[in-house]
Parts: C-alpha cells; sequence; structure tokens
C-alpha cells in the first residue's frame, strides 16, 4: 500500500509512525508545508518507507500532483484545509480518510437524505472518501454500527467523551495549563461553535456553548463527571446512515472542562479583534499563541514516563445505543476506556504510544486500499463493522471496549 500522508503535527507523527510498521505499507509521502517537522519526524521514525514533499494543503492541484500513484490519502492537517485536500483527492482519482470535518460538507445546512457534497463525483470515480475516521468520530461509529445491527429498530444514539489527569490532585484543573494534545485551534473552537443535535428526527443547532449540561456516570478513576452538549461529527452523520431504521435522538457529549469554560466566558475563543492599547488582537490567537504546538507530544514521546501516564492519563467515552429487539426495548451501554493504555506495548508495536486517532485513519485507509467498500464520501459506520475490528486486530491492537 502506497499512502499520501497529509501533514505531520500532532496526529500525523503517530501516524507516519504506524504506517512505518505496517508490513502492507511499502511507501508514505509526507506531505507538508512545513518542511522542518515533516524532516523531524522522519528522523524519528527512521524508515527508508517514508519519503518528504512539500505540499501547500490550501492548493488542490499541489494536493492532486503529490497523490498521484498512491493508494489513499491520509487527510491530517487542521481541519481548516480538509475540503481542499479532499478535493485534491479526487483530482488525483484516490481514495481518502480523514478524521475531523464539519456542517460545511452540506452547506451548512443539515437535512435528511441529504447527501455530503462531492458524493457522486467519488462515487463516478469509484473512489471513497471516509469522514471522520479517528477516535471520536471514528471508532465511536464502528461501535454504534456493530451494537444498532443487533437491533431491529435504532431509536437513540448518545456519544459521552471525559478526561482526567489523577496526578494534577483534585483541583489541578484549575491551576494546569490546557494542551489537548492536537490542533488547539479546533479543539477550543469545538467548544463555542453551534452544536447539533439530532432531536425528534430533525437537526437542531444549538449556540450557546455548555448546553444541556447533566452528569454522567464513568467509570472510575473518573466517575460522575459534568457534560454538555459539543460540536462534534457524530450527530451530522450516524442519523444519515440509519434514517431507515428509525433513528429519533442523537447528541455527543464533552465533559465541561474546567480550564476551558472561564476562557469562553471571558471571550477569549473569539476570532472578533479587538482593541488592547491601540493594537488590535484577536482574542483567540492570544490564547492559541501560549498553548504548546501540537506535534511535540510525538517527539518529546518518552518511554520512562509511560507507566505514569497508564496510571494517571484517562479518557473515558461512552455510548449508549438504544431501540427494539424482538419487540422488546434494549439498551446497549458500551464503555471504550482510554484506548492507548498500555502504552509500553503501543509503543512496541507502532513505534508511538499516541494511537487514538491515527490507528482507526490508518485502520480505515487499509480498507479502502484493500478494496470492496461503498464509494462515495462515507462514513466510518458505513463500512463493515467486524471487518474494520478485524483489521485493526490484525496490526496487534487489543480492542478493550466493553458492554456494561
Amino acid at each position: 500500500m502506497k499512502v499520501l500522508l497529509m501533514g505531520s503535527g500532532g496526529q500525523g507523527g503517530p501516524c507516519a509512525s504506524i504506517l512505518a510498521h505496517d508490513k502492507d505499507v511499502e511507501k508514505i509521502i509526507i506531505g507538508d508545508i512545513n518542511l522542518e517537522m515533516a524532516q523531524k519526524v522522519k528522523q524519528k521514525i527512521n524508515s527508508d518507507k517514508i519519503e518528504i514533499r512539500k505540499v501547500n494543503a490550501g492548493s488542490i492541484d499541489e494536493v492532486a500532483k503529490a497523490a498521484e500513484g498512491v493508494d489513499v490519502l491520509i487527510d491530517l492537517v487542521t481541519p481548516l484545509y480538509y475540503y481542499n485536500v479532499l478535493q485534491g483527492a479526487l483530482k488525483a482519482k484516490v481514495n481518502y480518510v480523514n478524521t475531523a470535518y464539519d456542517k460545511f460538507m452540506w452547506d451548512n445546512k443539515m437535512e435528511l437524505g441529504k447527501r455530503p457534497k462531492l458524493y457522486s463525483e467519488f462515487q463516478a470515480s469509484g473512489i471513497s472518501a471516509i469522514l471522520g475516521c479517528g477516535m471520536s468520530s471514528g471508532y465511536t461509529n464502528v461501535l454504534i454500527r456493530y451494537y444498532a445491527d443487533k437491533l431491529d429498530t435504532l431509536k437513540s444514539v448518545k456519544v459521552r467523551l471525559a478526561k482526567k489527569d489523577t496526578s494534577i490532585g483534585k483541583y489541578g484543573d484549575a491551576v494546569t495549563a490546557w494542551n489537548p494534545g492536537w490542533d488547539p485551534r479546533q479543539a477550543l473552537l469545538d467548544f463555542v461553535l453551534p452544536s447539533t443535535v439530532f432531536r425528534n428526527g430533525e437537526y437542531e443547532l444549538i449556540t450557546e456553548p455548555f448546553s444541556e449540561i447533566e452528569e454522567w456516570k464513568f467509570p472510575e478513576p473518573i466517575g460522575l463527571t459534568p457534560v454538555s452538549l459539543h460540536a462534534h461529527e457524530e450527530p451530522y452523520s450516524v442519523p444519515l446512515s440509519f434514517e431507515s431504521k428509525g433513528i429519533e435522538y442523537c447528541d455527543f457529549k464533552y465533559y465541561v472542562n474546567m480550564q476551558i469554560a472561564p476562557l469562553i466566558s471571558l471571550g477569549l475563543a473569539s476570532q472578533e479583534e479587538i482593541d488592547v492599547k491601540g493594537q488590535k488582537v484577536k482574542p483567540l490567537d492570544v490564547v492559541l499563541s501560549l498553548v504548546p504546538k501540537p506535534g511535540d507530544g510525538f517527539l518529546n514521546e518518552n518511554p520512562a514516563d509511560f507507566k505514569h501516564q497508564d496510571e494517571t492519563k484517562h479518557t473515558h467515552i461512552m455510548l449508549e445505543v438504544a431501540g427494539e429487539k424482538q419487540g422488546k426495548h434494549k439498551v446497549y451501554t458500551v464503555f471504550i476506556p482510554t484506548m492507548n493504555n498500555p502504552r509500553q506495548k503501543m509503543y512496541e508495536l507502532f513505534g508511538t504510544s499516541l494511537i487514538n486517532v491515527a490507528l482507526p485513519a490508518v485502520t480505515g485507509a487499509k480498507m479502502l486500499a484493500k478494496g470492496g467498500q461503498p464509494t462515495g464520501v462515507i462514513f466510518p459506520h458505513d463500512l463493515d463493522p467486524n471487518e474494520f475490528l478485524g483489521t485493526m486486530s490484525e496490526s496487534g491492537y487489543e480492542h478493550k471496549f466493553i458492554e456494561l
């Protein structure tokens, strides 16, 4: 398999490492406008499979040129450019995978039965574009499909995600700097962008940040945690694919981040310029200038820290998939513990422990390269979930989702 990997940052670095350790991958082209970062990633991985090319993600033609002759393009640049990269893949007639997208794929107006942009064009070319094939969305969608297939009708899907660092103590969030570990701009904007909820068979747009707060019981050590509506992909895509199964409700709620909430309340996530002592500045730019660069996590990864991180850094995802089975109401509650724990084992398998987002993306890419998948612009839950989970397992990854 030959891959064009667009982006060498927070997720691009781990993805390149996973690909380099995969026996089915023979060539990896890292395309990035930042050649210095790409070179650092290549040096760390130290694989002959990798070559670097300067590619501007904002240029459809440059992306298409770089994609010539590859089997699949994995897009891990900032989501600001994903539509350009998607069009570059189409122009080169190459399969495409990304891990993030937004309502722009439907001209910002969600409706049941409405295909995403470029669906017909990809289908006519006999190729596929999988949108949102990371951890969440991505792995979550596959498991939603896995459990939806067990039901005769699907009524409701809820996704809940929470994080906790037990090393900083009970009140550590109040005094510890925020570091999302991926594109900080998009991570911050996701808190303030309107959230989508699918309710009573229709899409709703919720504009107020931290709306519909509730407490959700996660397994320890996270436990009972406030969660609220959050801009995310699952409520876009899941109802589109499960309309025929009668879905009535779908949402995504993220834990109320105590580091971020005060910044948003002060307006520091705003992209509107303000006057500060005669200088025009965007509050968002000020915040982003102080947040660690996303690529640093991969480049600075230290196995000596893994045991401590396993014990203290927790990311929990829960799914609630409800419907009817044989005439009776049935609810599947699924717990996905920290996906990259134990980190040492992940490091031995993939050369990195940062596999949460990148490994599902590679799995989707391998399925497309193999062939036999639906064509057009699709979503992870449009793939056969058993084949997806099996392909992921072939890498050595052991699934840990638990039905509660």
